[in-house]
């Protein structure tokens, strides 16, 4: 929490007078149809549908794994979690969206970060990172977005929103990536078909 309060004093400073910006949140009708709670998925592909990689027989099978965020109706300004890689996936390079302006952390320790305030309020699904990977093995696993460890007094995975002052609210696990098998989704309770019907 310490972090991510850092994160949010952080970007008061950046935005400055923006930090009082208009901001129509649950009434607004951009952020109409979006879920109450946001939500983080990790996937396969750039158009976040694919949520499983096969193993290819021999040697390492490279992949890309995306990390993406659907905000809720609060919109989402940031975002605190960590991710977890089973023994049979070796991530290597991971590439920052340009619009994050701060970021601390690792991946795998635990990341902090928030979007430019200039870009606004994010809407719609966005991409917050991808990374090269490589599957060593045809054993099942997942990677999955885990809580931060961090976070006080115990550890967890929140947003921050875009209403005034930009409160910090949960974050949910949107789906997992699997491993040679496909693991479903990852929602309490949203299905993968609700939400991804949500941006068609």
């Amino acid at each position: 929490m310490k972090r991510m309060v850092l994160i949010a004093m952080g970007l008061l400073l950046l935005a400055g007078s923006g930090f009082a910006r208009p901001y129509g949140g649950l009434g607004d009708s951009t952020y109409a149809g979006l879920p109450d709670t946001a939500y983080v998925g990790l996937f396969a592909d750039v158009g976040h549908t694919v949520r499983s990689v096969t193993y290819g027989g021999t040697g390492f099978t490279p992949f890309t794994m995306y990390i993406f965020l659907l905000p809720s109706k609060m919109g989402l300004q940031g975002a605190e979690f960590k991710v977890s890689y089973p023994s049979n996936v070796m991530g290597t390079t991971v590439t920052q969206n340009p619009l994050i302006v701060i970021a601390l952390g690792t991946l795998a320790a635990g990341i902090s970060f928030t979007f430019a305030e200039e870009g606004g309020c994010r809407s719609d699904w966005v991409e917050a990172y991808h990374q090269a990977c490589y599957l060593t093995s045809a054993a099942q696993s997942q990677i999955m977005v885990i809580e931060h460890p961090d976070i006080l007094p115990f550890p967890a995975y929140e947003v921050i929103t875009c209403e005034l002052g930009y409160p910090i609210a949960p974050l949910k696990r949107f789906t997992h990536l699997s491993m040679n098998y496909d693991g479903g989704t990852a929602v309490e309770s949203k299905s993968w078909g609700s939400i991804k019907s949500l941006f068609k």
